[in-house]
């Protein structure tokens, strides 16, 4: 008696177990899903739904497809950075999860062409939200290096503010008529 087979919502793939146990890019596909980061648990589904943006119309996409994708995505993901263009930037987890979101939205919503050929168009989106965070990070460098440092909400600026309200002592005696006398005799010669 052969196993129930389920179709995978994002690439609509048939499985069964004897799929996932005998085809090694099956289990390629898993490791490199399950390994794509430690904290990966929120960035799984929409990493499936993006492989899904790869399939033909009216076919599922290949395992051995799936793991060479992943192949390419994994290690960037894993290392939290973005290369592209030759550069190498810093792309957090959060990062990747939101542009994995905004593409599958665009593919879903017809905005771009599918099936996808490469991670180009997600990769630019990764890099687009690096570039606008370091212009972010500079602009409040500049704002503080020109005094304008308030971050914040007004009370919240103020419960840190450095006061001179608390109360003045008064001058010891022997120290004012010390003062008193040397200005005294500045003035008399």
């Amino acid at each position: 008696m052969a196993l129930p087979t389920f179709h995978c919502p994002c690439c609509r793939n048939p499985l069964t177990l004897e799929v996932v146990l005998a085809n090694e890019a099956v289990r390629d596909c898993i490791v490199l899903l399950m390994d794509a980061h430690p904290s990966a648990s929120g960035l799984l589904r929409p990493l499936m739904a993006y492989l899904g943006l790869f399939a033909p119309a009216k076919q599922a996409i290949r395992y051995e497809r799936m793991a060479a994708l992943l192949e390419d995505l994994v290690p960037m993901i894993r290392a939290c950075q973005v290369e592209r263009g030759g550069r190498s930037l810093p792309a957090p987890l959060d990062y990747w999860k939101t542009a994995l979101e905004e593409v599958v939205q665009r593919g879903h919503s017809g905005a771009l062409t599918v099936p996808l050929k490469s991670h180009g168009y997600l990769l630019e989106v990764v890099v687009q939200m690096t570039i606008k965070a370091d212009a972010q990070a500079e602009a409040h460098t500049e704002r503080q290096r020109a005094g304008h440092a308030g971050l914040g909400t007004a009370p919240a600026r103020s419960a840190q503010a450095v006061t001179t309200a608390e109360a003045r002592t008064l001058m010891p005696a022997h120290i004012r008529e010390q003062l008193f006398k040397t200005v005294k005799q500045g003035t008399a010669s």
